[in-house]
């Protein structure tokens, strides 16, 4: 189900194409003040970050990796909406079986209110982008992010196709089913924690101008993903936690 490259570029403090890319403290660029911002590294640093893998706590079924806030650059903390001394850690599992299920538990250690963005940036195989579809959003509010402004836009009645770039935040958190002929099956998305849904791919255009993807490689995934971003940012209260869940199941 969950996609990747034909080559994966492993380098400290970049970021891996495919896979589930842990997307936190904030989306894209980031957004404060009720606007775009620029934070760097793009998508935060939880997804160019070396997480430590729990032994004790993983099994044959099960896999646990933790990141602690102490391990981050000052000035990279110091982007947090909530403050520029964060304390926190987070824990991401995965568990394997007839369904694979993926969860990012963030703890604030703090005494303060912890404010974040997240997504669990999900490439789904697919046999060709632009015979797929994506089913359960129909009649949802979006944000469109390929246009200029970001505009909000309705789905109406249709499910969402892929002709062009599609990059879309969707106010819904309903189980989805990503339709694909070529390859006659269905994923079923299913999210618990999140306010949002992201759809995205970039498009014949765009997708061949990203540099560590071959050209055509665009076709074989569409992004499906559970988020809280920009009005929907977590608050997580000093002391206590939030888990943001994704849960990928197949059906012929």
């Amino acid at each position: 189900m969950v996609w990747r490259p034909k080559a994966i570029h492993l380098k400290e403090g970049t970021a891996i194409r495919g896979g589930v890319p842990i997307i936190f403290p904030w989306f894209n660029s980031g957004f404060e003040g009720g606007h775009v911002a620029s934070k760097k590294p793009k998508h935060g640093f939880a997804r160019n970050s070396f997480w430590h893998y729990d032994k004790e706590g993983s099994s044959d079924a099960l896999l646990r990796y933790t990141l602690d806030s102490s391990e981050i650059n000052a000035d990279i903390l110091s982007q947090f909406v909530s403050g520029p001394n964060p304390q926190f850690h987070a824990v991401y599992t995965i568990e394997v079986g007839c369904e694979l299920t993926m969860s990012l538990t963030v703890y604030n250690d703090g005494d303060e209110p912890l404010s974040y963005e997240e997504a669990l940036h999900t490439y789904l195989q697919v046999g060709d982008a632009e015979q797929s579809q994506v089913c359960g959003l129909e009649g949802t509010d979006y944000l469109d992010t390929v246009l200029d402004g970001d505009p909000r836009c309705n789905q109406g009645n249709e499910p969402v196709t892929f002709q062009g770039m599609v990059d879309r935040i969707y106010y819904s958190a309903d189980t989805l089913e990503l339709r694909d002929p070529v390859l006659q099956r269905t994923i079923i998305v299913s999210k618990q924690g999140a306010a949002q849904t992201v759809v995205w791919n970039p498009g014949e255009q765009a997708g061949n101008a990203i540099g560590d993807l071959d050209e055509g490689e665009w076709r074989g995934f569409v992004c499906v993903e559970a988020v809280n971003n920009r009005d929907c940012a977590v608050i997580v209260p000093p002391h206590d936690s939030h888990t943001l869940q994704q849960t990928l199941a197949v059906k012929h």
